[in-house]
């Protein structure tokens, strides 16, 4: 029985959820609170077998745990996401798709530059308490000052072209970004992929599907494995946000505080608990990288889409978003390159940013 436990266990709390969730709008709190906890259990297992998929997939491509993290967890994590802004170009309002677009391409690599390094910064805390280590994550020195480069380099830019769209109507400056980025990606995959591994570096040996379920230790099984890791992530994710939805109407909360504080943590769910596992392992190059990598993506592919197929333009709000996750970036490799590790209270200033971006737009409203 115990060989067959993973699939049916997952399966069975998304189908419990999912039957109980048209009741939690208008059941008691204490449903809404179980209902979350499902949701939660399904989120945890889904992120177990993509952590574990992938980091089996790095080790049989001989990856550094920065490749893997940078590259195959980050992009695996943020496809799903960066489908947001394609889907509200092609299905959206015609009034709304392009602001909703452009809102989701770069709400992704700030929420990933304040409240992933926030979260980042509390597991640091959590673990010092609990394995009685450092408050500080110590990841690939040289690994990290390359990713935070790259986010420096390409947000600046972004800003640059935003400015220039304030002030003209044409798009030759959209394109020039836009085929900029795309090669910069292209330079970063393969300078990433070059990235040699540490000596204390370990990958997990127990392949989960494995073990459970008989599947031999081939790479398709181990991305088959992360894939459906990712599904189930994405499904708690989902129903996550649905119950504390229900349970911020049925306390009256406000619907925009509401939009503001949960779709955020929901949309870059599956690098926060990605990042949040490893960094508990004591696999600080992974968590860090899973982020950093994700914001790599995100600043690159998505904003490019956004740049060839929008008119892009951003408020005062959006711009200083940009600059905080500039600012944070740099906070990172200065860090990073004075002290050889990024303390506890560098990755919680993350959480000081969200609150003046939340402070700023708030204020525009």
């Amino acid at each position: 029985m115990r060989k067959f436990a993973v699939f049916p266990v997952l399966v069975a709390l998304f189908l419990i959820s999912r039957l109980l969730s048209g009741l939690a709008a208008h059941s008691s709190y204490l449903l809404i609170a179980c209902l979350l906890f499902l949701g939660t259990l399904i989120m945890l297992g889904g992120c177990e077998l993509f952590a574990n998929g992938t980091e089996s997939l790095g080790g049989r491509l001989n990856l550094s745990h920065a490749a893997t993290g940078s590259l195959l967890a980050a992009i695996g994590t943020a496809l799903p996401e960066t489908m947001v802004p394609i889907i509200a170009l092609m299905t959206g309002r015609p009034g709304q798709r392009q602001g909703i677009a452009i809102g989701a391409i770069l709400g992704a690599p700030f929420m990933l530059g304040t409240l992933a390094m926030f979260f980042l910064g509390l597991t640091v805390l959590v673990r010092k308490f609990l394995k009685k280590t450092r408050a500080a994550l110590v990841p690939n020195v040289k690994a990290l000052k390359f990713e935070t480069g790259y986010i420096i380099a390409a947000m600046a830019a972004i800003f640059v072209v935003s400015l220039i769209r304030q002030k003209s109507v044409g798009r030759t400056a959209d394109f020039l970004a836009a085929a900029l980025l795309l090669a910069a990606y292209v330079f970063f995959f393969s300078r990433t992929l070059r990235h040699e591994a540490e000596e204390h570096e370990k990958y997990a040996e127990g392949f989960h599907f494995g073990v459970y379920l008989g599947f031999p230790r081939k790479g398709r099984w181990f991305a088959f494995q992360a894939a459906v890791g990712l599904a189930f992530m994405l499904a708690g994710a989902n129903l996550f946000v649905e119950y504390i939805s229900a349970l911020a109407l049925k306390s009256g909360f406000p619907p925009l505080a509401l939009s503001f504080m949960i779709v955020p943590f929901a949309t870059e769910f599956p690098e926060k608990v990605n990042s949040i596992s490893w960094a508990l392992k004591g696999k600080d190059t992974l968590a860090l990288a899973n982020v950093t990598g994700a914001m790599v993506f995100q600043a690159s592919i998505p904003v490019s889409i956004g740049l060839l197929f929008t008119r892009w333009a951003i408020g005062r709000a959006e711009m200083t978003g940009i600059l905080l996750v500039v600012l944070m970036a740099s906070l990172l490799r200065m860090t990073v390159s004075a002290r050889k590790e990024i303390p506890f209270w560098i990755l919680l200033s993350g959480g000081a940013f969200y609150l003046v971006y939340l402070a700023q737009a708030l204020r525009l409203f």
